[in-house]
């Protein structure tokens, strides 16, 4: 029996490969794409959930189980995104409270973002006599800044940084002013023994449409420098050139002691130290002007330009 020239046999199998090589890639065509790398900005919808999640738990009044499960939650997520923790635990009365924080960066000067996660024990502000004695949920007045500072965890190029960052997360300030209580008991614990480059301090910035006054006894270096940053990333709508009100919280402890501060804070937001402070009243687009603003701001090393004028 004869057999076929060897050619034809060789352009048959050429044009089976080519065939199956067409059909193979038809159907890579037809799977889905690989996952993209999660972006690393700051992102307002994500920080909206984190206050959520503390809302959920319900008031945290200082020294309470709830404010101690917060503070896990808050541990948990600081873990979670690579981030060393500390823990600084202190009594008031036969209440056990507690600061904790996340750190980042070997060296250079220390530059402090803080809020407080603790919500106040009563609602003394609500318009309704009968509701003052309850506490309040405290969704602006403590989760706000707890997810901003939580999603600047997650978001912040910290490889990028020539300084060291601390996100803290300090106990025992919500209920400042209130008689029968420390006043601002965790920000005069944390400065005991430390005294950061700078610090920034945040309360109160979720609110829907938040505008940002400056504040009148702030470090005008740090916060000019924040609040021109701000503008030229396009939220000059909502800080603001003119001067709010002295507010008497934990920002004023660390400019007691020397520190360089400037606070983040919607001064008039009405529904603090009420019933009505929950998490519907919080808004994504507000917490982003405040959580995009430090991420460019800690990782463009901003502070580095004027960190020797502070000292």
């Amino acid at each position: 029996m004869s057999r076929l020239p060897r050619w034809p046999q060789l352009a048959t199998l050429f044009a089976l490969l080519l065939s199956l090589g067409y059909l193979a890639w038809l159907g890579w065509g037809m799977l889905p794409s690989a996952p993209q790398e999660e972006g690393r900005g700051f992102d307002g919808a994500r920080a909206l959930a984190l206050a959520g999640d503390q809302c959920e738990i319900g008031p945290r009044p200082a020294g309470s189980s709830r404010a101690w499960r917060t503070a896990d939650m808050i541990l948990s997520e600081l873990d979670r995104q690579g981030w060393k923790t500390a823990v600084e635990e202190y009594a008031v009365g036969n209440l056990q409270l507690r600061n904790v924080a996340g750190l980042a960066g070997d060296e250079g000067p220390l530059v402090v973002i803080a809020t407080h996660y603790d919500t106040p024990s009563v609602s003394d502000r609500d318009g309704d006599p009968g509701r003052q004695d309850e506490p309040s949920p405290g969704a602006n007045d403590g989760a706000s800044g707890v997810a901003v500072l939580l999603e600047l965890a997650r978001a912040l190029d910290v490889t990028r940084l020539h300084h060291r960052v601390w996100l803290v997360f300090l106990d025992g300030e919500a209920d400042a002013g209130l008689p029968a209580w420390e006043e601002l008991s965790g920000a005069r614990r944390f400065v005991r023994n430390r005294h950061p480059a700078a610090v920034i301090y945040l309360d109160m910035v979720g609110g829907a449409d938040a505008l940002f006054p400056q504040s009148p006894d702030a470090e005008d270096l740090l916060q000019s420098q924040l609040w021109k940053l701000a503008a030229r990333m396009g939220y000059d709508d909502r800080y603001l050139p003119e001067t709010g009100p002295v507010v008497q919280d934990a920002h004023t402890v660390f400019l007691a002691s020397g520190i360089p501060t400037a606070e983040i804070i919607q001064p008039d937001y009405p529904y603090a130290r009420t019933v009505a402070d929950v998490c519907n009243k919080l808004d994504a687009e507000s917490l982003k002007s405040v959580g995009a603003l430090l991420e460019s701001y800690l990782e463009n090393n901003d502070f580095m330009t004027i960190a020797p004028a502070l000292k």
